[in-house]
C-alpha cells in the first residue's frame, strides 16, 4: 500500500469513528467506549504520521489549529475515562469538551484543505510515448 492510499484510509477512518463516536453516545458506555477507543487509535495513527507537520507547520494558523484540536481531544479522551472509571459524578467535563474538540476540527481541516485536496485529487496518466 501506497502513502497516499494509507493516508486517504486513515482520514476516512477518522471521520467515519469521529461520527460513530458521536452518534453512539445515546447507546450506552460500553460501546460508545469501544468506538472512541478506535478513533483514538485512529487519531494517533494520524498523528504519528504527521508529527513533524504539527510540531513546526509553515504557518501560524496552522499552528493554533492542531494544538486546539489536539488540546480538546486530549481533554476529551481523559474526561471521557475518568467519566467511564469514577461515575456518572465526572460526567460534566466530558460532553462539552467533547463538542468543542468536534467543532475545532472544522477549521483544523479548513487550514489542511490544500493538502486535502492533493490527497483525492486524481494523478493525471502518463502520456503514451510514440
Amino acid at each position: 500500500m501506497n502513502a497516499r492510499t494509507e493516508r486517504t484510509i486513515a482520514d476516512v477512518a477518522l471521520v467515519a469513528t469521529l461520527v460513530a463516536s458521536f452518534l453512539t453516545h445515546e447507546e450506552g458506555p460500553l460501546l460508545h467506549s469501544v468506538v472512541s477507543l478506535g478513533f483514538t487509535f485512529v487519531l494517533l495513527h494520524h498523528v504519528k504520521h504527521n508529527w513533524t507537520a504539527y510540531r513546526r507547520p509553515r504557518f501560524r494558523s496552522k499552528l493554533v489549529a492542531n494544538h486546539t484540536v489536539a488540546a480538546l481531544m486530549v481533554g476529551a479522551t481523559v474526561s471521557g475515562l475518568v467519566f467511564w472509571v469514577g461515575g456518572d459524578g465526572y460526567a460534566l467535563a466530558h460532553g462539552p469538551l467533547s463538542v468543542a474538540a468536534a467543532v475545532a476540527v472544522v477549521p483544523h481541516v479548513w487550514v489542511h484543505r490544500r493538502s486535502l485536496f492533493r490527497l483525492v485529487k486524481r494523478q493525471p496518466r502518463a502520456a503514451h510515448a510514440p
